[in-house]
């Protein structure tokens, strides 16, 4: 059985975009552009799931949150300002130098590191957050990819993934239009045939023994604005608990 979750084209092309990561009118300017309505969804998620009572900046503090595909650490960035303790890991090497870099700058101690999934699950490494941001349209064998994710939580702990529906709009959102005629991602970044709808997520979940705790859609808007919706058919983000 074929178990290994590496597309290494994909690799190739985020090394190829690492040098840009940080410039948000760039060619990642919709995954920043996108960062603040994902990271209310969590930050509310995680407030009620942990029935966190602080209302200080440090909101996240003593939570230990593993980001897998982090790039650049668009998203393990503002974790770290909100308390977690963060490590970021990625199978692009370019990109985890320019994490390292760029925390450095912004003075966040993130723990970033050159590897993949299965190695964390072999050193038997748990967390009480794991989250795997615009990843799972890029990996192969997503079903073995999502397992190996909930055997890096805790049992009380959640995994929220945000990703993109396999509907007839996101493919022609995503690849027809964002990609092919508007540049505002780079071509050739999306497989349609990788994209999963919501159900069949939680079809490979409950497999491992999770179910879905929460689904909301991220829509766009105009004025580059991301909001968080009940509409899923294009992006949605959702999160996950043990049965």
């Amino acid at each position: 059985m074929h178990t290994d979750t590496t597309d290494k084209k994909e690799i190739k092309l985020f090394n190829q975009l690492s040098s840009n990561w940080w410039n948000e009118n760039g060619e990642m300017s919709i995954l920043h552009s996108m960062s603040e309505a994902r990271m209310n969804y969590i930050r509310n998620i995680l407030i009620k799931y942990f029935s966190i009572k602080s209302n200080s900046l440090k909101v996240l503090k003593g939570l230990k949150i593993l980001d897998v595909g982090c790039g650049g650490g668009i998203s393990s960035e503002p974790f770290a300002r909100m308390g977690a303790k963060v490590t970021g890991i990625d199978l692009s090497s370019e990109l985890i130098r320019v994490a390292k870099q760029h925390s450095r700058k912004m003075n966040l101690n993130i723990e970033y590191l050159h590897r993949n999934i299965k190695t964390i699950v072999d050193e038997n490494k748990k967390y009480d957050v794991v989250v795997a941001l615009e990843l799972l349209e890029h990996v192969n064998n997503l079903s073995n990819f999502c397992e190996l994710l909930g055997r890096c939580v805790h049992s009380k702990g959640l995994i929220i993934l945000s990703t993109i529906n396999k509907t007839a709009l996101s493919h022609l959102l995503v690849i027809k239009l964002a990609e092919d005629v508007f540049n505002k991602l780079p071509r050739g970044t999306h497989n349609f045939k990788k994209f999963i709808k919501p159900e069949g997520l939680s079809k490979i979940f409950k497999r491992s023994g999770f179910e879905i705790k929460n689904l909301k859609g991220i829509s766009w808007f105009p004025l580059n604005r991301w909001v968080l919706t009940n509409n899923t058919s294009v992006n949605y983000i959702c999160s996950f608990v043990r049965s």
